[in-house]
């Protein structure tokens, strides 16, 4: 077996055939193919070879023998232990040039193999400093939200719109001066500000009164739903009947302890309990953002040569998920990726995209749990698999049994976060990009084209699935994948 490097992390495993080798090939093939063809004069299975070459001719069981060789020939590459740990996907068979009956010949196998990852330098990574102040404005709108189940709309004594009133009018859309279905109504109450419609509606509302009529010009977003309307210009020939308010309850002490919040018994304790609230989200948002910034740096800094099939694997994933979701709401999956704004050409791409960056977040971020020794101990998992054992009612074994891969993965990506974190340095302005990692990927030969053979031999699959974290490690640490959805 001779082993050549191809480009897109790609081994191609040649292997000689002798003709007498081939020769057993065909006499395998005969005897599995004539079981299924009935020829007259004999019982299935009966007919002898000369009888069978007579009428198919011995062309026919070409493909079948190539089948036969080509398995054997999977099962010497996966004996070797030490090079079946790359492997990832499936195998291609390759039929090479000079193939014929009566002569040694040659095979191939193509498949993906692990990539190798050169990482750049991710320890004291520059990010943006922590924005963790909550203005009072924000602790006062969080206060509000929590009464306005119990607010009431009032008619506002001054009729004149402003950000936050509802408005209750009629509307007559247009475009190039005729009007298009679905663009017209009567008494529509609507929140002003709250970005319902079209960008730009709702703040040329701002400042009318009520009887009064208005032009309002605005432009369909391109990705706009309706196709014939995406990046038109439109009037909207506007008029207001009513402005409404919400009116709040007063915020007694009385209402206060109603509400429950963190034992509040008065406004300032509330709005003290909604700041801490704020603080830590933000604190998380910010945590989060710091993250995204981190592993976006890394992964567009690292050189990596991804095989086809660890993207492919995420595209089909992508595009499966979309596809049960449509399936749920029966509604054809063309139709529902038109309810969301986008062409089946633009969801393909999005599908690309995402899957690209999540395979590659995937072998960067198991690299450095390798590099940094970053997997988790078996004790942590057990202590993981103890703890869910107290709320589903489970014993640890069989949490560990069924769930062994997202404790892993948990464990993994949580400790990922909190070494990237930890190292790296926050400051004020634009943070340093980082520089790119040395050592590029040695010269690789194209990828072997695929020549005569018809069926794809058995699957040798070493990537484990993943959704957001560091998959389980099943044989080494370098096979532990991880996904981090980034936008």
């Amino acid at each position: 077996m001779k082993v050549t490097k191809l480009e897109h992390s790609q081994l191609k495993l040649t292997f000689d055939v002798t003709k007498e080798e081939f020769e057993k090939a065909l006499d395998k093939a005969f005897e599995t193919k004539n079981k299924e063809v009935t020829i007259k004069g004999f019982r299935k299975g009966a007919a002898p070879r000369s009888m069978f070459e007579k009428i198919y001719g011995v062309e026919s069981l070409f493909t079948d023998a190539l089948d036969v060789i080509f398995n054997d020939k999977v099962q010497e590459a996966v004996a070797d232990k030490e090079l079946v740990e790359k492997f990832v996907g499936r195998f291609e068979p390759v039929v090479e040039e000079g193939f014929a009956r009566g002569k040694d010949f040659q095979v191939s196998l193509v498949i993906d193999t692990y990539p190798e990852v050169s990482l750049p330098e991710y320890k004291g990574i520059e990010v943006a400093k922590k924005n963790l102040e909550v203005t009072e404005d924000e602790v006062q709108k969080a206060v509000d939200a929590l009464a306005k189940k119990d607010a009431s709309m009032a008619t506002k004594a001054e009729q004149v719109i402003a950000k936050g009133d509802y408005a209750v009018f009629d509307f007559v859309g247009s475009v190039d001066g005729v009007e298009f279905p679905g663009g017209k109504a009567d008494n529509y109450e609507l929140q002003i500000g709250s970005g319902q419609f079209i960008p730009g509606f709702e703040d040329q509302m701002i400042g009318m009164k009520a009887e009064e009529t208005k032009d309002i010009n605005v432009t369909f977003p391109e990705n706009y739903g309706q196709a014939d309307l995406a990046g038109k210009a439109a009037v909207f020939k506007v008029t207001v009947h009513e402005v409404k308010e919400e009116k709040f309850p007063e915020f007694t002490d009385e209402y206060v302890k109603g509400l429950n919040v963190n034992g509040a018994n008065n406004l300032a304790e509330l709005k003290d309990a909604k700041k801490k609230e704020l603080t830590d989200a933000k604190a998380q948002s910010e945590k989060d953002r710091q993250f995204d910034y981190i592993v976006n740096e890394i992964i567009e800094a690292a050189n990596v040569d991804m095989p086809k099939s660890m993207i492919q694997e995420r595209i089909d994933q992508f595009k499966a998920q979309y596809e049960q979701q449509a399936k749920m709401y029966n509604i054809p999956f063309e139709k529902f990726v038109e309810l969301m704004g986008a062409t089946i050409e633009q969801f393909n791409d999005q599908a690309q995209k995402q899957a690209e960056k999540q395979a590659l977040f995937n072998v960067v971020a198991s690299k450095i749990i390798e590099v940094e020794k970053l997997a988790p101990a078996k004790e942590a998992i057990e202590a993981k698999a103890e703890e869910e054992a107290k709320k589903n009612g489970k014993t640890k074994e069989e949490n560990l049994q069924a769930n062994f891969a997202r404790y892993y993965s948990d464990l993994a990506y949580q400790a990922l976060v909190e070494f990237l974190l930890g190292t790296a340095k926050e400051v004020e302005g634009e943070p340093k990009k980082l520089a790119k990692a040395e050592g590029k990927a040695e010269e690789k030969k194209p990828a072997a084209k695929k020549t005569t053979a018809k069926k794809a031999a058995p699957k040798a699959d070493a990537e484990e699935k993943a959704e957001k974290k560091p998959a389980a490690k099943k044989t080494t640490t370098k096979k532990a994948a991880a996904k981090k959805d980034a936008e």
